[in-house]
């Protein structure tokens, strides 16, 4: 009969924490070096959407309701972002700077009615300008390293 079973191997337990404290670091590693990337590709499209809704305003067009959520979901996966970054550093200006922009975008995308209203370009016009210098203001703290 043969034997077909699973080999163990034992491995001491400073090997153990050594390997566990290698594999933490990895993870940790990857995350800071991709952190400024990611930051920026979340202003780039909260900024593009911005821009859009901008446009919208500018010509007179109203989004449906149940439309609404192509300008509200990248604000949930920028706030997504931010929650895990929050966690590995609290401490960073950027990471400041970049919920302060998520913020104004938030202002932008309160209210899906705001491009009915009859000052809707104006409104919108303001909360863009809103963003775009909260935005500036996280670029530049990304930029300094912080």
């Amino acid at each position: 009969m043969l034997r077909a079973g699973v080999r163990t191997v034992k491995v001491a337990p400073a090997m153990r924490v050594a390997l566990v404290l290698v594999a933490a670091l990895a993870a940790t590693g990857c995350f800071g070096r991709r952190y400024p990337g990611l930051m920026e590709k979340h202003l780039e499209v909260l900024g593009l959407y911005a821009a859009k809704l901008e446009a919208l305003a500018q010509d007179e067009r109203t989004i449906p309701a149940q439309d609404w959520g192509e300008f509200t979901y990248p604000l949930e996966r920028a706030r997504e972002f931010a929650r895990v970054a929050q966690a590995r550093y609290p401490d960073r200006a950027s990471l400041r700077a970049f919920s302060a922009a998520l913020d104004a975008y938030g202002a932008l995308v309160a209210d899906p009615d705001v491009l009915s209203s009859g000052q809707a370009g104006a409104v919108i016009a303001a909360r863009v300008t809103a963003f775009r210098t909260a935005a500036a203001t996280a670029r530049a703290a990304l930029e300094q390293g912080s």
